[in-house]
């Protein structure tokens, strides 16, 4: 049973987290300062440095526990997508449907705030980064659900009969999604457009490894 001194310093670390949470909401962790969220805590500046050593560190703390989310979402909607399609309905669309939408939810959670996604995602690259596990993690969470998924398609025979690594096309996948979140910035891309980018690029990647498809 928690003390009430553990309670306390519970409660305190979830006001803090709820504050960086609004404002990260609104703003780039760029123009956050640790004044602003300790304001938005209702704790003294030392209180809060006393919880958490950054605003880097905050940033990473809130985004992932939203990727957290997110991904038990995909997760559950994936698994829900399989339980409700008839046997007969399992064809190569619908495969390639489970893999675009978890991409299409990825995409949408980027363009929330586009520059605090990319941040986040790009701190699993970083060897400095104490949490860059769990950015690791998360990935590797997407893309052990995109293999799983072609492997299920070929137990269906819906899949072209060469040697080939699905763990493989999966990561190629997931660089396809970062990558595009990389250029946004650098061809100064509208950030919304980042699915209308990635469709095509993830169709190309996978559309050719199946047998047949419905006709469009």
């Amino acid at each position: 049973m928690a003390t009430a001194r553990e309670t306390s310093k519970q409660a305190r670390m979830l006001k803090i987290k709820r504050a960086a949470e609004r404002i990260l909401e609104r703003s780039s962790i760029r123009d956050v300062t640790m004044e602003e969220v300790a304001a938005e805590a209702g704790v003294g500046s030392a209180t809060l440095f006393r919880y958490v050593g950054s605003k880097d560190a905050l940033l990473l703390m809130v985004y992932g526990d939203r990727m957290d989310l997110l991904l038990a979402h995909i997760e559950a909607r994936d698994l829900e997508l399989t339980m409700s399609t008839p046997s007969e309905a399992k064809d190569a669309d619908y495969y390639l449907r489970r893999i675009m939408e978890m991409y299409k939810q990825r995409c949408d959670f980027y363009i929330k705030n586009p520059e605090n996604a990319a941040i986040y995602l790009r701190a699993g690259f970083d060897k400095d980064n104490p949490s860059r596990w769990r950015n690791l993690a998360q990935g590797d969470r997407t893309i052990r659900l995109c293999a799983n998924i072609l492997y299920e398609a070929t137990e269906h025979e819906l899949t072209v009969n060469v040697p080939i690594s699905w763990e493989a096309v999966a990561r190629n996948c997931h660089a396809i999604y970062m990558h595009e979140i990389d250029r946004t910035p650098t061809r100064e891309v509208p950030p919304e457009s980042i699915w209308g980018r990635a469709k095509p690029r993830l169709e190309a990647q996978l559309l050719p490894l199946f047998k047949a498809r419905r006709a469009d």
